[in-house]
């Protein structure tokens, strides 16, 4: 029977008041919950799209990281995106934040997100490398 462990994520947005974890691991499998760019006291980071992407991607390694896993070995991502303009320059930080790993993945524009100004939220499955 596969296990499922919510993993500790210190430096990540405190999740559990609202019902959720940021990262699960069942097996070998990691689950990121949609990172977005916020900062680890619930701080939007800035109103443009770069800055917020490279906080998602930070908080993606973050999550992954306290799983002993990596941005690289994520085997699928979804992305929401409120504006499709983004998608390519998001593409672009993705793949350098993974080191040229190639992923499954979604696009989903037109989001409309909980927090006001939010540009994009991903979530992703890893591969949890052996300990």
């Amino acid at each position: 029977m596969i296990r499922k462990e919510v993993v500790p994520t210190p430096g990540l947005a405190p999740t559990e008041a609202a019902g959720f974890a940021q990262c699960i691991v069942a097996g070998d499998f990691v689950f990121v919950s949609g990172q977005t760019g916020i900062d680890e006291n619930w701080e939007l980071v800035s109103h443009e799209f770069r800055p917020q992407a490279q906080q998602v991607l930070q908080n993606l390694r973050i999550a992954l990281e306290s799983a002993g896993s990596s941005p690289a070995d994520i085997v699928a991502m979804t992305a929401f995106f409120a504006d499709p303009r983004h998608v390519r320059e998001f593409s672009e930080l993705r793949l350098e934040a993974m080191n040229g790993s190639l992923c499954a993945s979604t696009a989903i524009c037109g989001a409309s997100f909980v927090i006001p100004g939010l540009l994009l939220e991903v979530e992703a499955t890893a591969i949890r490398r052996p300990t």
